[in-house]
């Protein structure tokens, strides 16, 4: 077979089928692997997301599903976290105040019960019975009329009215102070003798001492510091009240010590005592920490945990509570500004004494008054405690989340491996189906969902489907191939038929028996004789064109010369016009920087004519300023005149004082020696009168220049102003002037701008007319260039004519 054959059997094998309805259905396994690459480059190309890589169903399940599992868990306790927090620190503030509470409560009911003591020996009769005895001696011997000293010799032994008879009752007064651990006790009648004691007493007389008189109301006076025993004893003091037996009757004193204070409180204390908490019962007139409680022990007299700062809002809080409640708020406020004291706030409580917190360094304190003294309750924790309060809290609940997201990760994580498992499975049997193993099929084994059941079910259908489909697609490509074999044959006879054309011989023609290329032979038949047809044309015409190109050969040669002489005759107008370019350029530029120029000197005199304008205004304003100092300096002459007149006066009276010192004089010589001194006198108003005189005389001269001077100035200031009228009237006349130069110089600018845009539009004029005139020399050129082409394509379309002859004459067309 020879290659016109190849060429037309290749065609015939690539012409694509018209089985277009069954080549939708062949499965893509089915095409070539090649074909298959560029399909799913293709999809990826239409659809980018198909080319991204995918998250697998479990981790797009954990996507989806854990952050609504979690996030919720987090936010609830982080609210939890910081109301734990919170909730800690408040406890740890509720303990410390607690512990405020308790003190106070156990210092109250210590003193209550020293009280109720004094209560108890208030009323024993044997009391009663020797303040009474005791009283009718002090009336019997007139104590209360005798000087103290007296008194206290006269009972400095024992110290007390009647001792033989309160022997009994200082017994029992000594038994109480053992028992109740007291230091002891002292009963005086109302004059202060002392009637009863536990232990003798130092004086007599009790009602010279400050106490005594303190004693009249039921009060605790703190007492002095025992340096030995390192103890502050208190003063319990109670008046002895009978209205029956007369009202007031005396005193009871009680003392005790700090010991029994710092055990009762103990007690009460020890329980509530955690970490770093430290109580404290602070002395407001003796500013010491009186007794300090910690976990476990307590001490008394200890250094004051808080220091200066410390007492500094001790003793602001404590007078302000005292002396001015009404002030509390606005003295805790000034406390805020004290030096080591920070965040001073006052707590109100239902029905207590208001409660002061600060901090100071590291701790936080909280003050309150025990009511009925002058002592102070400091309770205090370190800031670290309270904020650590809230952290174990916050820990414990932060780990138990922590705990709960494991376990909800976990849990999330099973089940959505159980709901992908199916899905998984069914995905891998997808992959087996598309690299063309079509004998798979999905089983689920009991794990799934009804969705995939029905999913695996759909899938192993469509593969069945698959599989049918591929069985009639191979029995179509069996028939295809058959009809492919035949329609070879019948392209081979037709072939053989017309292979007489190829050598020239176009009288062949091919047959037409087959039925499925007889359409084929049809139009070989009609290219054929079309050919033929075609062949004898050409050598006729090829008869015509050369006799053609022989006449017209001469004509073309004489087009051809006339087109060179247009063409030298268009380069020599070319270069007059571009030289007449040059020289409008030239002109234009000139006419431009005479347009500058002019607009410069219109601009220059707009400039002259606002300074003259400035120096008009100027010299009127000096004007005006003339006249005013004109005005004042005639004024300044008029008051001259004025004073020229007081001194005149003031001259006169000068002379009369002068005469009246002289007559005063004569008149005190006449006196003797009684008017000398008046005689002094005269002779000092007369020395003031000839001072006065020469003073005036000198004022006179003065005043005299002046009025000299103000003439001179006036005169001169009446030719400034003439010769500033004349001045306003010149510069008056060249600004008018200016403006006529100026309205002159603006018309030149304008004519100038006219004339630079009327250079500058022929400037654009020549340069179109250049460009013309190079547009038609390039015409020129190129008429000239084809006219020779056109030369060159005569010969060669002869040339091509004879050839084109020749190659017909091979051709058999009878």
């Amino acid at each position: 077979m020879n290659t016109s054959e190849k060429q037309l059997t290749s065609l015939t094998q690539d012409t694509p089928q018209t089985h277009s309805d069954s080549v939708s259905t062949i499965p893509s396994n089915l095409y070539p692997p090649k074909f298959q690459e560029n399909s799913e480059k293709r999809k990826v190309r239409e659809n980018p997301s198909l080319g991204k890589p995918k998250r697998s169903l479990v981790n797009q399940l954990l996507i989806t599903v854990l952050p609504s599992v979690l996030l919720p868990l987090i936010v609830a306790s982080g609210f939890a976290v910081n109301f734990t927090d919170r909730q800690g620190k408040e406890k740890a503030v509720e303990g410390i105040l607690q512990t405020l509470t308790v003190t106070n409560e156990a210092t109250q009911n210590w003193i209550d019960d020293v009280f109720a003591l004094g209560s108890i020996i208030d009323t024993n009769p044997f009391v009663l019975d020797a303040i009474f005895s005791g009283e009718t001696k002090a009336k019997l011997e007139n104590l209360d009329q005798t000087p103290f000293k007296q008194i206290e010799q006269k009972y400095n032994q024992k110290r007390l009215l009647e001792p033989e008879k309160v022997a009994q009752l200082n017994n029992y007064l000594q038994a109480l102070v053992k028992s109740e651990k007291l230091e002891d006790i002292l009963i005086t009648e109302k004059h202060g003798y002392n009637v009863a004691y536990s232990s003798i007493t130092p004086y007599f007389v009790q009602s010279a001492k400050p106490w005594w008189h303190f004693g009249k109301n039921k009060k605790v006076v703190e007492g002095q510091l025992d340096e030995f025993s390192k103890t502050i004893t208190f003063e319990f003091l109670k008046s002895i009240n009978e209205k029956e037996l007369g009202g007031f009757l005396g005193i009871t004193r009680i003392r005790t010590s700090t010991e029994t204070l710092n055990e009762q409180v103990f007690r009460y204390l020890a329980s509530e005592l955690s970490g770093s908490v430290v109580v404290q019962i602070i002395s407001s007139r003796s500013g010491k920490a009186i007794s300090q409680f910690t976990p476990g022990k307590f001490e008394s007299l200890p250094q004051i945990v808080g220091g200066e700062a410390l007492l500094t809002a001790v003793n602001s809080f404590f007078n302000s509570l005292v002396h001015s409640p009404d002030k509390l708020e606005s003295n805790i406020g000034e406390l805020k500004n004290s030096k080591g004291i920070d965040n001073a706030n006052l707590i109100k409580t239902d029905g207590q004494e208001p409660i002061l917190s600060l901090e100071i360094a590291d701790r936080i304190f909280y003050l309150a008054k025990i009511p009925g003294t002058e002592l102070m309750i400091s309770s205090s924790l370190e800031k670290s405690e309270i904020n650590e309060a809230g952290r174990n809290l916050t820990n414990t609940l932060i780990f138990i989340t922590i705990l709960l997201a494991i376990i909800s990760t976990v849990v999330v994580t099973s089940l959505a491996k159980d709901l992908a498992k199916p899905l998984t499975s069914l995905t891998a049997k997808a992959r087996q189906v598309a690299k063309g193993n079509l004998d798979v099929k999905v089983e689920l084994d009991g794990v799934g969902t009804l969705e995939t059941y029905t999913l695996a079910d759909s899938f192993n259908n469509l593969v069945q489907e698959v599989n049918k489909l591929i069985g009639e697609q191979k029995s179509i490509a069996q028939e295809r191939k058959e009809e492919k074999q035949k329609l070879e044959r019948e392209i081979d006879q037709l072939l053989d038929e017309v292979e007489g054309a190829l050598e020239g011989d176009l009288t062949v023609k091919a047959s037409l028996d087959s039925m499925e290329i007889s359409t084929v032979a049809d139009l070989i038949n009609a290219i054929i004789d079309n050919l033929r047809d075609i062949a004898v044309q050409v050598k006729q015409s090829t008869a015509q064109v050369g006799s053609s190109l022989t006449e017209n050969q001469l004509s073309i040669q004489t087009l051809t010369q006339q087109a060179i002489k247009e063409a030298q005759a268009t380069n020599t107008t070319l270069e007059s016009v571009q030289e007449m370019s040059k020289s409008i350029e030239i002109v234009a530029e000139n006419a431009n920087q005479a347009a500058t120029l002019a607009d410069e000197a219109f601009k220059e005199t707009q400039e002259g004519t606002k300074v003259m304008d400035d120096t008009v205004d100027s010299i009127v304003s000096l004007r005006t300023t003339v006249g005013e100092t004109a005005k004042k300096i005639k004024r300044l002459g008029e008051s001259s005149q004025k004073i020229s007149q007081v001194v005149s006066l003031i001259d006169e009276i000068a002379l009369k004082t002068n005469l009246l010192a002289i007559n005063a004089s004569v008149e005190a010589s006449r006196a003797g020696e009684q008017g000398q001194g008046f005689t002094v006198v005269a002779e000092q108003v007369g020395a003031l009168a000839e001072q006065s005189a020469s003073a005036t005389k000198e004022i006179s001269q003065i005043v005299a220049d002046i009025q000299l001077e103000t003439q001179e100035v006036t005169q001169a200031m009446e030719v400034g102003t003439a010769q500033v009228v004349d001045s306003t009237r010149l510069v008056e006349a060249t600004k008018k002037r200016l403006e006529t130069v100026l309205e002159r110089s603006q018309r030149i600018n304008d004519l100038m701008k006219s004339i630079s845009q009327t250079t500058v539009t022929q400037t654009d004029t020549s340069a179109l007319v250049t460009e013309l005139m190079q547009q038609i020399t390039r015409y020129s050129e190129e008429r000239l260039k084809s006219s020779q082409e056109v030369s060159e394509s005569m010969v060669n379309t002869a040339q091509v004519a004879q050839e084109l002859q020749s190659a017909v004459e091979q051709f058999k067309v009878e």
